[in-house]
């Protein structure tokens, strides 16, 4: 009973990383520079086709599609826009999560799912899983620790952000 207790908690701390976000880690894309409005409108648009693949029939993602969208789309909001976590929640998924008020919006936005997860991997994304999770997990860690850790910063002496344009 020992040897199952202890080979059993031996696994936890093996697998811990894995399963401290319960996701997988993927190869994202590269972006920038952006000009005008339109890391707001990618943020739009990947918030959007996430809402919309884990909500809509038909629509739906692997693992790894979700993870390029929902890690794309901290890139562009934390290290791009600099935006804090409520700015992030209140601008963009708030409004992402409205939309599911209207039933139309799977039948609108569902087709724009699979032409943002094209645009990601032709920006150098990945649909499939890192081969090492445990040192993609760590690598991703540290990426988004500082990226939050930037955007932060950016906003210690500046008023609250406000978005420039809404859809």
């Amino acid at each position: 009973m020992n040897r199952f207790v202890a080979a059993s908690l031996l696994c936890l701390t093996l697998t811990a990383p894995a399963l401290a976000d319960g996701k997988v880690y993927v190869q994202l894309p590269t972006f920038g520079p952006f000009e005008g409005n339109e890391a707001e409108d990618l943020l739009y648009h990947l918030v959007v086709a996430n809402i919309v693949s884990s909500n809509c029939a038909g629509y739906e993602v692997t693992d790894a599609e979700w993870s390029l969208l929902t890690d794309s789309a901290d890139l562009v909001a934390y290290g791009e826009l600099k935006l804090s976590t409520n700015d992030f929640d209140n601008l963009f998924y708030d409004p992402a999560f409205d939309l599911l008020d209207d039933p139309t919006t799977c039948e609108t936005e569902g087709p724009g799912v699979e032409p943002m997860l094209a645009e990601l991997v032709q920006l150098g994304g990945s649909r499939e899983p890192l081969p090492d999770q445990d040192k993609a997990y760590t690598e991703w860690r540290a990426l988004m620790d500082r990226i939050q850790a930037e955007a932060a910063a950016s906003h210690a002496d500046a008023p609250p952000a406000g978005k420039t344009k809404t859809k």
